[in-house]
């Protein structure tokens, strides 16, 4: 196939709220990779990651970006969190450019038909475009409707290196991401991996991504964090023990995290050898706190799994996260007491209490249908940002509420410190977060909530810093002992 030369603009917008975000777009920055090998000119602009730079240098907006560089192609990613800003991004691009725009992301895998009869759009592209990406670039063209292209799932040797160099503002980065390996084996009824990545996992050869890892250190030795997004890193726990022994050799100066790890897939070795590569820090896949709501999630492991793999973190002083889903099928807000309480036993460092979001395609999805009510998911974000912005709940049920998921929300959020009222930042914040606070306590009759968090808050984070520093000296010691 003979390749027309074109310029090509990869975009993802940024969320309109407070949040700052230190990753770069990983499916950009891999498509990116592709075309720019095959003599196509990119440059990716991550807006999301952009906003942490604006102390920094100018970030452009997509006017002046398409000015300047006069894409010929230009490509968006969609998230369903950021449907309201594509659109407002798509409109944009719209007025100042007639380069055809391809829309591709995970939103586009779950709801192929929002763009379907979208005039401004020329191709949507549902899965994963690594195998297809240069053909299509390569004929693209401005189309009357959307041409809809379903790609087929990439081996893992079509998946590239990402290529920092084609992102705008990359020489700033401190965390660099990497894929392991693609797909997860298991069936959590709330997941949607099966329509984005498959349950067939992809794994991808470890000197090549161990390569790419030393590589890009060299080239932009800002980074300082290494992290495993892998949809299931330790699917075979041998593999990832290679892995960590690989990473340890190298003797990079960057420390690991991993986004999301089974408690059951994790055992002592590996801690040893995980601490050893520099890891910091553990975040388990935690889901609910009751037995009932817990058994109905199927994940195929148990909490006392968890109870255990959680002590073990401990022993090896790794910070401990915990990830919970809030309002999950037959969850009540009594049954939401025992997530509660199970966080302050296992006296996590930092925990991610996130809403039950019935994903179309999921098993929960059904059950919501069947036994409560789901609103559009689209523009839904589960997070709280620095000044206490949050979203509505997009399902419930009679035995779960809206009003009681919110307060269910807000319990958890308080009675663990993870709302941040204050930061060096924004103190001018500090008055208006503390009153908004008492508000919602006052419409959520959550006084003993809000009474933890007011009491404890300053004690919790002096003794976070505290735990933290001690903590680095602990493992610092145990980096320089031979576990073999």
């Amino acid at each position: 196939m003979e390749t027309i030369k074109k310029r090509v603009l990869l975009v993802n917008p940024a969320k309109n709220d407070n949040f700052i975000t230190y990753r770069i777009h990983m499916g950009l920055t891999l498509l990116g990779q592709i075309l720019t090998q095959a003599g196509f000119e990119v440059l990716v602009m991550d807006y999301a990651f952009l906003r942490g730079l604006e102390s920094k240098l100018k970030i452009p907006k997509i006017s002046e970006v398409i000015q300047d560089f006069k894409p010929e192609i230009i490509g968006i990613s969609v998230f369903s969190y950021l449907y309201d800003e594509c659109q407002q991004l798509i409109d944009e691009i719209s007025q100042c450019s007639d380069a055809p725009i391809m829309l591709g992301g995970p939103h586009i895998s779950l709801f192929p038909e929002d763009f379907i009869n979208d005039k401004r759009i020329s191709y949507i592209v549902r899965g994963e475009a690594e195998s297809i990406i240069l053909d299509l670039v390569n004929k693209a063209e401005k189309q009357p409707v959307p041409v809809i292209i379903n790609c087929p799932i990439p081996s893992a040797e079509e998946i590239p290196a990402i290529n920092l160099d084609i992102a705008f503002g990359s020489k700033y980065l401190q965390n660099y991401q990497i894929q392991l390996s693609r797909g997860c084996p298991f069936n959590c009824s709330f997941c949607t991996i099966d329509l984005i990545a498959g349950r067939k996992v992809r794994a991808r050869n470890l000197e090549l991504c161990m390569d790419q890892i030393v590589q890009a250190k060299k080239r932009y030795p800002d980074i300082n964090i290494i992290t495993i997004t892998d949809d299931c890193p330790s699917f075979n726990k041998e593999r990832f023990k290679q892995f960590l022994v690989m990473f340890a050799e190298k003797n990079i100066d960057a420390i690991i995290t991993i986004d999301n790890v089974r408690a059951d897939l994790i055992d002592e070795e590996m801690l040893k050898l995980y601490v050893q590569a520099g890891g910091q820090n553990i975040c388990l896949g935690t889901e609910s706190g009751d037995p009932e709501v817990f058994k109905l999630v199927n994940k195929g492991e148990s909490i006392e799994k968890i109870i255990d793999a959680a002590k073990l973190i401990r022993k090896y002083n790794l910070e401990l996260g915990l990830c919970f889903v809030i309002g999950l099928p037959e969850d009540t807000l009594e049954r939401h007491m025992n997530s509660i309480k199970l966080a302050k036993d296992l006296k996590a460092d930092y925990i991610f209490w996130n809403m039950c979001i019935p994903w179309r395609g999921t098993e929960i999805h059904k059950w919501f249908n069947e036994n409560g009510e789901v609103e559009d998911v689209r523009n839904f974000s589960t997070l709280i940002d620095s000044r206490i912005n949050f979203k509505e709940p997009p399902a419930w049920s009679p035995l779960f509420t809206k009003e009681d998921r919110i307060k269910a929300w807000l319990m958890a959020n308080l009675e663990t410190y993870t709302i941040q009222i204050i930061s060096w930042n924004n103190l001018r914040s500090f008055p208006d977060n503390t009153f908004k606070l008492i508000r919602l306590a006052i419409q959520y009759r959550i006084y003993n909530s809000l009474l933890i968090y007011m009491t404890g808050f300053v004690f919790h984070k002096v003794r976070s810093v505290f735990k933290k520093r001690l903590r680095m000296h602990s493992l610092e010691k145990i980096k320089k002992r031979n576990f073999k």
